[in-house]
């Protein structure tokens, strides 16, 4: 059963500790992942109640290490009401430091981010720990039993230091029971993300990795659909022409007897080299490409299904739907709800903030 993720997940709260010693790429990192996720959840659900806040998280007496233009626009509006631990996150920042050794004084620095952390974690809220901020989470023995992993030029002082911590992990992010870290200043975005899908929306926090993370797959399909060239040019065979005419058909009907000839082969001299070489036949190959289209069209537009049926070969909706539904496990409309960063055209126009 699908979820409506802008009115059935409960309120999440996020605070970034920011300190003088911070290092704000870290910082903002982490707030450029909290804004995508409400946008997307706005866009889902344009009149429904926010379930996500944040908020940065300066000690008392601690001058914010920002421009002169200070906070303004950083942290989001406040929630309704005053958020539970067990519904709160404390995000502490990659710190910078010349050499481990400054870790352990620049922590003890602040005894009353080591205090709150440690009431934060025993009343069941969630910690994540960035690269050299793990000295903070390190400090509060909140390492105790995790295992993880700790950037390379500080593991060996962590490893002496919390004997009692696991630091054979390979992962970039971790996630330790409500405790969440990363290696690098550069995966605070990736373990924004792990805690969003944890204690968040997983849907949700799903669009935001294919936003902010590179995606490999969608990056390699994308150049390629761009440039036309499905295997390479010298491999000038029966299979690639035919190959080459699909991707440039999708929307056409399936002719084995022409695209038999447009491949200067027999009918069935293609549909054995087919299978050899792609391990399917022609007409899966066809059906695989409008797959993909169609799932792009129902990602970034707002067109109707029978449009994109249409778009993708099929002359009725019907038709679309169970393939669709036959390949993915969902229908298209289901598809469309989950991934899509489009609002409805009637909110066109219309500032989010409204």
């Amino acid at each position: 059963m699908m979820t409506n993720s802008a009115t059935d997940t409960p309120h999440l709260h996020v605070e970034v500790l920011c300190l003088p010693e911070a290092m704000l790429g870290t910082v903002f990192s982490a707030v450029d992942v909290l804004r995508l996720a409400f946008l997307v959840q706005k866009l889902r659900n344009r009149h429904g109640a926010p379930s996500l806040s944040w908020s940065l998280w300066t000690p008392e007496g601690c001058a914010p290490p920002m421009t002169e233009r200070g906070l303004q626009g950083v942290a989001s509006a406040a929630p309704s009401e005053p958020p539970t631990p067990q519904r709160t996150v404390l995000v502490v920042p990659a710190l910078y430091a010349a050499n481990a050794l400054e870790l352990p004084p620049l922590a003890q620095r602040y005894p009353d981010v080591l205090a709150r952390l440690t009431a934060h974690a025993e009343q069941g809220g969630a910690v994540a720990v960035c690269s050299t901020g793990l000295i903070f989470a390190a400090e509060t023995g909140l390492l105790k039993g995790a295992r993880l992993d700790a950037h390379w030029a500080f593991k060996a002082f962590f490893i002496r230091i919390v004997p009692d911590c696991d630091f054979s992990s390979t992962e970039a992010v971790s996630v330790n029971g409500g405790l969440f870290s990363c290696v690098a200043p550069t995966g605070m975005t990736s373990m924004t993300i792990a805690l969003l899908e944890q204690l968040f929306d997983a849907e949700v926090a799903n669009s935001c990795a294919r936003i902010m993370e590179l995606q490999a797959d969608r990056q390699q399909l994308g150049n390629q659909q761009l440039a036309q060239k499905w295997l390479s040019r010298t491999a000038d065979s029966p299979v690639y022409r035919a190959k080459q005419w699909l991707e440039m058909n999708v929307e056409q009907a399936y002719d084995l007897k022409a695209l038999a000839a447009v491949a200067s082969s027999s009918e069935r001299t293609l549909l054995r080299h087919f299978q050899t070489v792609l391990g399917m036949t022609p007409l899966e190959y066809l059906q695989d490409l409008r797959v993909q289209r169609a799932k792009v069209m129902l990602e970034i537009s707002i067109n109707s299904m029978q449009t994109i049926a249409h778009a993708c070969g099929y002359n009725n909706a019907s038709t679309f739907g169970k393939l669709f539904r036959r390949a993915l496990g969902i229908s298209p409309g289901e598809y469309r709800k989950l991934h899509t960063f489009r609002t409805k055209r009637s909110h066109w126009r219309v500032g989010l903030e409204d």
